[in-house]
This record gives C-alpha cells, structure tokens and sequence, in this order.
C-alpha cells in the first residue's frame, strides 16, 4: 500500500468482522485502500477478526502481520474511524455505541438510525406510522409473543396473505436465512429456519413481476440523491454469492422509468432518510410492481468493492471512487 502523507488527519479503516459478511469487508476495505487519497489524509488499519478481536494492521494483503489493540485504546488513537464493517454486529449499533462512548468521530450512521434501520421488523413498523407504501407484512417475535398468539398469526397469515410468501430474520442480511414459501404446510419450517438468525421473524406477501430499484443517497443536512438503478432479475432474490459477484447481474442504468416515478422514488428516499435520522450515506432499495412504488429497506452501510452497487451509484451521479471517500470523510469535520 503505497502511502504519501502531507496531513496529520488520521483515519482509522475498520474493517473485519464475525458475521456472514466477513470477506466482503475486507474486500470493501480494499478498495478504500486502492482508491484513497494519501495526499489529503494519513490512512490506517484496524482489522477486527471473527472473535471480536482488533489489531492494528500495516498492509490489508498481510493480515497475519497484525499488532493487538484493546477496545478502551481507541479514543488515543483515532481522529477519524471509517467504518466497513457490514452485516450483523457491525451495522446496526455496537460498534458505533463503542466509538461513541470514546467521543470518537466516525463516518457512518449513528446509534439509532443504525439499529433502527437493521431490524427490519421495527423500521417496516415505524414507517407504516409515517404512511410510507410498503408491502403487506407481519411481525411474528418468538420470544415476546406467547404460543397462542404466534399460533393466531400463522392463522392470520393463512388467511390473509396470498401464497407465496417470503420468511424472513428480523436481524440479518445478504438474503441469509430467508425462505419463499408457496405450501402453507412450509411455514414452520421456514419459520424455525429464519429463527436461527433473529427471534424476530418477518413475513412479507410476495409479488409477481416485481422490479427492484436501488437508490444512493450521500449527506447530512444537504443530500445528494443518484439516478435511480433497476437490478434486471433472474431470480426473486439474490443469495449472498450471488450479491457478492454483482458481474453476474444485470442492470440497468439508470431504470427505465418515468419522470413521475423517479420523482417519486427519490421524494421518497429524502423523506425516509430523513426520517430514520440517517447520516453521512446509505442505499435505498425500493419494489416497483404494477406501478406502485414500495420501500423495501435501507442498507446504511452499503457494501463498497470495485463491483458494489453504492460506489457505482454515486460514480453515475459524477463522484469517482476517490471523490466518493474524501466527501464521506470531509462530512466528519
């Protein structure tokens, strides 16, 4: 990693982490690495590994190279910490409760819009108050809701929802642990599956000839919205391998759709930001079928390798890679 450093700024890339996203963090870190601005700032290494140990790490291709550092030394040590730690336990609120109990600046979305954003079943609960379109869902917690009444619910569900439906964990990402399920005689067993991952179980009504629209937002106060995307789809939805080799989907860019409706999607996205206090960036992903907008979810740490959604986003919308971490990290100042 070559290194030219004319500031005393220094930031601090975490990376690493014990959930299922563990290699795409440090892929993203990666390309942080390769398309950094040495010139501008003095960039260094936290590598955290499954075990939820941190080391300080001089060269992201030498991981085995690494110096231990405890959790209570951070706050002598970061000016800046540049977060890429996706998934579970590193994109909800742990570790930004961590930095900011040490009143250390980091590039992320903070505490709450953190973990608002990543239980799927209080963020789909909370913007139904705010009358955002979503589609049909049920909350089922297995540890609040008594037996009778998770019983009444699959019963609700029978009912009301029309097969298929989807199962998934409250608390989880990159498509683990979700289920389609088109028999009624399935739903326990996807159920107990995505109860593996969360207590919290979601269960969405699935819709036919859907299309899947992804936006990126960037800012505090003043935002900068991309061009929407349309993922051109194979499937209903993409496995973890299959988000991770993002060359074998097809996209659209920008989607195919009318000014109305990319008004509308970004209106949207803004409000929503907005609403769950989110900070610095995040990626916006929206369902449009039979020309209904619906939100799907916001990835408040969206992943950032050389094929990522996000990064190409904003690079579409006139910021190169470089461009895209100086302006994420100019907003910690």
């Amino acid at each position: 990693m070559k290194k030219i450093l004319t500031s005393d700024r220094r930031i601090w890339l975490i990376f690493g982490w014990i959930w299922n996203e563990h290699e795409v963090s440090i892929n993203s870190a990666k390309n942080i690495v390769k398309n950094f601005d040495y010139k501008k700032y003095n960039l260094a290494l936290i590598y955290r590994d499954k075990n939820w140990i941190f080391y300080k790490v001089n060269d992201i291709f030498k991981l085995s190279k690494k110096t231990k550092i405890n959790i209570q030394d951070f706050k002598n040590t970061f000016d800046i910490a540049l977060l890429m730690t996706h998934g579970k336990y590193g994109e909800d609120w742990i570790l930004q409760s961590i930095l900011e109990f040490q009143k250390i600046k980091y590039c992320w979305c903070r505490v709450l819009s953190s973990s608002l954003c990543m239980d799927k079943s209080v963020f789909k609960n909370f913007l139904s108050w705010h009358n955002i379109p979503q589609v049909k869902h049920m909350n089922i917690d297995l540890l609040l809701d008594s037996k009778q009444n998770i019983s009444s619910k699959i019963t609700e569900i029978k009912k009301s929802f029309k097969l298929p439906v989807y199962i998934k964990p409250s608390n989880s990402g990159s498509s683990v642990g979700i289920s389609k399920v088109a028999s009624r005689n399935n739903l326990n067993k996807a159920i107990n599956n995505a109860s593996k991952y969360d207590r919290k179980i979601i269960i969405e009504q699935w819709l036919s000839d859907f299309r899947e629209i992804e936006i990126a937002i960037l800012g505090n106060k003043d935002i900068i919205s991309s061009d929407p995307w349309e993922l051109l789809k194979q499937n209903d939805f993409y496995s973890y391998d299959e988000k991770y080799e993002l060359d074998n989907v097809n996209m659209q860019i920008p989607a195919k759709l009318t000014a109305v409706q990319i008004n509308q999607i970004k209106n949207i996205a803004s409000k929503v930001y907005k609403l769950c206090d989110c900070s610095w960036f995040a990626r916006i992903d929206f369902f449009l079928h039979k020309n209904k907008i619906y939100l799907n979810e916001i990835n408040t740490l969206p992943w950032f390798t050389d094929i990522s959604m996000f990064p190409m986003l904003m690079k579409n919308t006139w910021l190169t890679y470089k461009q895209l971490i100086n302006k994420i990290i100019d907003l910690a100042f």
